[in-house]
């Protein structure tokens, strides 16, 4: 079961329900949660229509959680690029962070559309369309990072690859309840930029 953070009753209504009605899909599934529940949980008396004063339906709520991460992906792969001038290091170190914090903050979502992606397509691809940009914005800054240095490595390749690392990382930590090799964050994300850095032949390797 995955568990969510205690419920925030101060916090704006509609942010309690998008919480709530992700945490609730789940565990029990989309189909299997009723509207009254999202409600229910969110702190709110069921089936009095709070739900529906903020999203039409249950899939519209899970659309809204979308919308928002595609916004926050957008934000940092501009961030991303603008900051592919310095250190690629400190770059990638900055940019993994991120990401790790992203899976963790998306890891309820990354349950809903692997359990029932098939029956939710539109907003699967939805949202393989936000990591499609994320992947889109690495290759970019790696074949800028590249082109400088002359080498004719795959950017594509890479990017998959470096993303696919950090990705595999904290899914093995959910999965298995601690993180290949006893690594901290710190230790995994110093070892990413050092092969980031020696991968484009720029920055300098911690030691």
């Amino acid at each position: 079961m995955i568990t969510s953070s205690p419920l925030d009753r101060q916090a704006p209504t509609r942010e309690r329900l998008l919480r709530a009605g992700l945490t609730l899909f789940a565990n029990k599934g989309f189909t299997e949660t009723s509207v009254g529940e999202i409600e229910a949980a969110a702190g709110l008396q069921p089936r009095r229509g709070a739900l529906y004063r903020h999203f039409p339906t249950k899939e519209a709520l899970l659309e809204a959680a979308v919308a928002r991460h595609f916004e926050a992906v957008q934000q940092v792969n501009l961030e991303l690029f603008e900051a592919r001038g310095a250190d690629p290091r400190s770059v990638a170190m900055i940019f993994g962070r991120w990401l790790l914090v992203d899976l963790d903050a998306q890891r309820e979502m990354t349950h809903i559309l692997e359990r029932e992606g098939e029956r939710l397509v539109h907003l699967r691809d939805q949202f393989r369309a936000g990591a499609e940009a994320g992947f889109e914005a690495v290759k970019s800054v790696l074949e800028s990072w590249l082109r400088e240095r002359g080498a004719t490595l795959d950017a594509s390749a890479l990017a998959v690859t470096l993303m696919g690392g950090v990705v595999n990382f904290r899914r093995s930590t959910w999965t298995l309840g601690a993180a290949p090799l006893g690594l901290s964050d710190e230790q995994f994300l110093a070892g990413f930029g050092d092969i980031v850095a020696s991968l484009v032949g720029r920055g300098n390797i911690a030691r």
